[in-house]
């Protein structure tokens, strides 16, 4: 492997805006820092949407600069627990300040840290919610109070895990959280799905029936306004290379039945409404996981299926529901049920792929990769490329709400 990978994971305020993203890196064998390769390819800024950054800094790459060259605005600087603080990180930190940027101080937990020595130049201090009570982490807060300078940083909740997690953080009163809990909230009973996305499930069994012909799909989809809206604005969008497609009958013979499909399915994920930018990013995941998963066909593997899994694999998270009952009103074929429900067949594998790869487990997922046929050097930009994707393909409905100066700030 030559080639760096990344991967972003939210960062969400307590009214559930997104706030930034901590983008996690594995630098590539060669020795050459992630970081540079991404910013001098442009991968990094897109992958951070127009928000500022948390990314993982090491000693020789603070005092070293290493940071300077990109815009320090973009790049909060996350220093490990145990960094030592001496009079070169001092200045490091003190002349990144200088040009704009921010630090935060990483996996501070109930003991003391040595990278505390910092506290009064810090923007952000993320506490790990597993290391402890809240008796911990109250401790733990008042020791920052206590070594704060002119202002008190902004707190982080950081391995949000379940709910139990979510509520401690509440009660110790942080800014802002990051975790697994965003990325899976628990089933609510009795939830129902929006007209258009049950109109939506109908067609995607239909179109997946040869005996069924366009014109019949058309006429299914013009009887319901909203859904004929959403996909024309979908397969009109850059992302298919095409525009001023003015029919669903001239769209399917232009695209296709599988891309079609395609199209369906974030329909579907789209047809979600959101209230906060935590359902927003939900929707955002799960398309990026469709397309993610969708590069790596070949041998057995079909793109239009390994999307649909992808997609499909979080809409429990997206429609507060369980997969049995969402695949109940949709018909997928065997191999993509197997994979979601059973965790088995030809598909399961990319599946734990996606997974992993977005936990930041870049070597679990190379080897999982390696294993499917399907070249590891170019997870990084597979996943850049999905990020895009889902950008054009999903437009500005799902643009993030939070200014980009949210979280960058002190109080």
């Amino acid at each position: 492997m030559s080639d760096f990978c990344l991967v972003r994971q939210p960062l969400f305020g307590t009214s559930g805006a997104l706030l930034g993203y901590d983008i996690r890196f594995r630098d590539a064998d060669d020795g050459q820092h992630a970081f540079a390769q991404s910013y001098l390819s442009g991968t990094f800024d897109l992958v951070r949407g127009k928000l500022p950054a948390f990314v993982a800094c090491t000693r020789e790459q603070l005092i070293t600069d290493a940071f300077l060259i990109a815009d320090p605005a973009t790049a909060i600087l996350l220093l490990p627990a145990d960094l030592v603080v001496d009079d070169e990180v001092v200045a490091a930190v003190a002349r990144f300040r200088e040009r704009g940027g921010s630090v935060a101080l990483h996996g501070i937990t109930a003991e003391p840290a040595p990278v505390e020595a910092l506290v009064p130049h810090a923007a952000w201090v993320r506490f790990d919610m597993r290391s402890a009570g809240i008796d911990a982490l109250e401790s733990a807060r008042a020791r920052i109070e206590s070594l704060k300078g002119d202002q008190l940083p902004r707190l982080v909740a950081d391995h949000v895990t379940d709910v139990e997690h979510y509520e401690l953080a509440l009660e110790l009163g942080v800014d802002a959280f990051q975790g697994e809990f965003f990325s899976r909230p628990e089933p609510l009973p009795a939830t129902e799905f929006p007209q258009s996305t049950v109109a939506a499930m109908r067609l995607m069994g239909l179109a997946r029936d040869p005996k069924v012909n366009d014109r019949q799909l058309e006429d299914v989809i013009s009887s319901d306004p909203v859904l004929m809206f959403q996909l024309l604005r979908l397969v009109n969008s850059a992302s298919v290379g095409m525009r001023g497609v003015s029919s669903i009958g001239q769209a399917l013979r232009l695209i296709g039945r599988n891309s079609f499909l395609r199209w369906l399915a974030v329909a579907v994920a789209a047809s979600r409404k959101s209230t906060s930018g935590v359902d927003a990013e939900l929707v955002r995941q799960a398309v990026e996981r469709g397309r993610l998963m969708e590069q790596l066909a070949g041998g057995s593997r079909e793109p239009g299926t390994l999307f649909l899994i992808g997609l499909f694999s979080m809409l429990d998270a997206v429609f507060r529901m369980s997969l049995a009952d969402i695949l109940e009103r949709v018909a997928l074929s065997e191999e993509a049920t197997e994979a979601l429900l059973e965790r088995s067949g030809a598909y399961a594998d990319a599946l734990s792929f996606a997974e992993s790869y977005e936990l930041g487990m870049f070597e679990y997922a190379s080897e999982l990769a390696t294993g499917m046929g399907v070249d590891p050097t170019r997870l990084g930009e597979f996943y850049a490329a999905a990020i895009a994707w889902t950008g054009e393909a999903l437009g500005s409905a799902l643009e993030a709400q939070a200014p980009a100066k949210a979280v960058a700030g002190r109080r």
